[in-house]
């Protein structure tokens, strides 16, 4: 039979496994581990080799010159933080960077295109407001109706 000292240990270690389970429920979901709540910029030289390793991204096509790219960068920036651990969010510049705008066939600024597993899956031309990236995200990530619907 056991000793009051050896159902105090039991006790002590089932209520650390009851904790730990218990933070790790509140914790929320990563489900983009490169999501990192921030805009991040991209080069034609990392380019493919970053969109490789997203789940799920958003990626803007932006001229330094461009006044409707400059009103998107706090929408794009609210989106980065509030979708942090879900969308990868990045940027980059179509005047120093021609293979992907080459690739892309960017015509005109912004254009946000968005990824999934690494691939394109349209394309989201001109200034929109943030609801319309909000929906957009949760068609991605599966909480509204089909995501083909967009492109």
């Amino acid at each position: 039979m056991l000793n009051d000292d050896e159902l105090e240990e039991i006790r002590k270690r089932k209520m650390q496994i009851l904790m730990e389970r218990a933070q790790q429920a509140q914790q929320p979901q990563v489900l983009e581990p490169m999501a990192n709540g921030r805009v991040n910029f991209l080069t034609d030289a990392i380019f493919w080799q970053t969109i490789q390793q997203t789940k799920n991204a958003f990626v803007e096509f932006f001229g330094e010159w461009c006044s409707p790219c400059k009103t998107l960068a706090p929408i794009f920036a609210a989106l980065a933080q509030d979708n942090k651990g879900k969308v990868y969010f990045a940027k980059i510049d179509i005047d120093r960077n021609r293979r992907a705008t080459s690739q892309f066939e960017v015509q005109s600024v912004p254009m946000v295109i968005v990824f999934k597993d690494g691939k394109p899956l349209g394309k989201l031309p001109g200034l929109r407001p943030y609801a319309d990236y909000d929906m957009i995200l949760e068609q991605l990530l599966g909480k509204g109706p089909d995501e083909s619907s967009y492109v």
